[in-house]
């Protein structure tokens, strides 16, 4: 299955003590461009993209990595905040499929449609033991649409998990994991919503 890298991590060692694993959340294939904010070319309807409201109760690190010796690590994001990251995302995947989207700000004038969002969990964790590192992933997100034609609005609630085990870690395998659950979580918006016109709604 066609991964979409919605999140890149890297990894930055010190040898002998515990470091930051520097977790960011640009829009996949742009390397830190501002293509994201520009608007689709597509014939859907035209959406603005605010930046996602960041209800964790922790919003220092996005997780942690708990190594073997009894170290910690911590998955951070040190570019934007994370209500950006997942408006980013998402703006590229409206995009991709067709919705003239952009982020707020970007100069989308009389837009069909304001998108925003909370996001209520956004982690991962990895835990290494003997023989195997074990590896899991959350998001959890509120999106709203307010359609700007008829007044109507939309929310739905989007619940996603997963996990994995390797026995080597690396910051790709934890990069994978939110990728899928986040992309899971998306789809799922796709599939229960419905264009009417320039009107979004729930199926």
């Amino acid at each position: 299955m066609h991964r979409v890298r919605i999140l890149a991590v890297c990894l930055a060692m010190l040898a002998g003590c515990a470091t930051n694993d520097y977790v960011e959340v640009p829009i996949p294939g742009t390397s830190g461009s501002n293509a994201s904010e520009t608007v689709g070319g597509g014939t859907g309807p035209r959406v603005v993209v605010k930046p996602f409201d960041d209800a964790r109760t922790d919003r220092s690190h996005v997780g942690s990595r708990s190594h073997f010796w009894g170290e910690t690590t911590h998955f951070d994001l040190p570019k934007v905040t994370a209500g950006e990251a997942i408006a980013k995302a998402l703006v590229q995947q409206l995009n991709k499929r067709g919705w003239q989207a952009s982020l707020d700000g970007a100069g989308r004038a009389n837009p069909d449609a304001t998108i925003t969002g909370t996001i209520q969990d956004l982690s991962v964790t990895a835990v290494s033991k003997f023989g195997r590192t074990e590896i899991a992933a959350k998001n959890t997100m509120m999106v709203r649409v307010a359609n700007h034609g008829d007044e109507s609005t939309i929310q739905e609630r989007l619940q996603g998990s997963g996990s994995d085990e390797v026995f080597w870690f690396d910051p790709e395998d934890a990069q994978q994991l939110v990728n899928e659950v986040l992309e899971r979580n998306f789809e799922k918006f796709f599939t229960d919503t419905k264009i009417e016109g320039k009107t979004v709604k729930l199926k």
